[in-house]
């Protein structure tokens, strides 16, 4: 088994209008599901964005057939959508590598993908299907879960400058020395984010240092 990371344009998932519209939103899919397109990503988190026009943009959007429900919890909205039928298509084709997505999230850069891989093979099989269309990408991480000598996964670089910064300013001290809205603000993104990066990150490096060991596959 891989778990590969992908860093994926717009055009190659979906939103590419919503963030040439909305460039500073920033979206995290909920629900994902291996293997079955009908629960991939029909739910995401919102952030970063005024929600009235987010809902229009989102309408408009060629990529989303409709909105199903929307509901706002503070500077987040969680909406439920149907996505258009060549989205459909798409998932369909990253389905039929075996690949289930893990994660998924967006921002104005595009989006990023961690994909669970049954085999080398079947890895190797999405890269080139990603080739053939002409869809520019990048790698970002790959591993090998379970294999001797293994690491799972790393810090983004995103990740990892939210993390130290919050080393340095003392958020990790006991009593805590900043708040999550100050790290947002030197680094100029949304308290979510931050929140994202720092619990993300996180999980990564206790995945990589105390329930695996080894390392990452080349």
């Amino acid at each position: 088994m891989l778990i590969a990371t992908f860093s994926l344009p717009h055009d190659a998932v979906a939103l590419e209008h919503t963030f040439r519209e909305l460039p500073e939103l920033e979206v995290e899919a909920e629900r994902i599901a291996a293997h079955s397109r009908a629960w991939v990503m029909p739910c995401l988190w919102a952030a970063n964005a005024e929600f009235d026009a987010a809902d229009e943009v989102l309408a408009a959007d060629p990529t989303v057939d409709r909105i199903v429900d929307g509901y706002e919890f503070g500077d987040e909205k969680y909406y439920q959508l149907d996505w258009a039928g060549d989205v459909d298509e798409r998932i369909d084709e990253y389905v039929d590598q075996r690949g289930s997505i893990l994660d998924a999230e967006a921002t104005a850069l595009g989006w990023q993908l961690r994909i669970r891989f049954v085999s080398r093979d079947q890895f190797d099989a999405f890269r080139d299907a990603l080739t053939e269309r002409g869809t520019g990408f990048q790698l970002r991480n790959l591993t090998e879960p379970g294999a001797p000598r293994q690491s799972f996964g790393s810090v983004t670089p995103e990740q990892r400058d939210a993390l130290v910064i919050a080393r340095e300013r003392g958020y990790f001290d006991v009593p805590r020395e900043t708040e999550v809205g100050d790290i947002a603000a030197e680094l100029g993104i949304s308290d979510q984010a931050v929140s994202e990066r720092l619990r993300r990150g996180t999980a990564n490096l206790v995945d990589a240092t105390l329930t695996t060991t080894g390392d990452s596959v080349e």
